[in-house]
């Protein structure tokens, strides 16, 4: 494990970590639990990366729940999908996303890093994390 400590900074309340592909054909971009694929692909992959990706990709499945399910209520966006993000406090999850973020960075898929206050309309919370509809926002 790369040691990455994680301290939220003053005035973060949500972050997202992205990857060049797009969400659905829409204009936000996707986050890194979709990037496996392109590691995997990568002719630049070093096997080191890539078993820090799949060691991971195994520590979130044991410690993150994935969204089953989400509270629309008014839809906002018409059928927009909801993006997901980290709450600041969830400092062990940030953290394994920079170790991450280090590995598909080494295996050329360039990870962006993005922090709001303000994610959209919160249809999903659970201790760690939001889904939210963006709205008008691009992220």
């Amino acid at each position: 494990m790369i040691a990455t400590p994680y301290r939220p900074r003053e005035g973060d309340t949500y972050v997202r970590f992205v990857f060049f592909g797009l969400v659905d054909g829409q204009r936000s971009r996707m986050g890194l639990f979709q990037a496996r694929q392109a590691a995997v692909d990568s002719p630049h992959s070093p096997g080191w990366a890539l078993d820090l990706v799949n060691e991971t990709f195994a520590w979130f499945d044991e410690h993150l729940d994935a969204p089953t399910h989400y509270d629309n209520g008014p839809r906002r966006g018409g059928n927009q999908p909801a993006l997901c993000w980290f709450k600041a406090g969830a400092e062990d999850h940030i953290g394994r996303m920079f170790e991450l973020k280090t590995a598909l960075d080494a295996c050329g898929v360039h990870v962006d890093v993005l922090r709001t206050r303000d994610p959209g309309h919160v249809v999903y919370e659970d201790d760690y994390q939001v889904a939210a509809q963006p709205g008008h926002r691009r992220f």
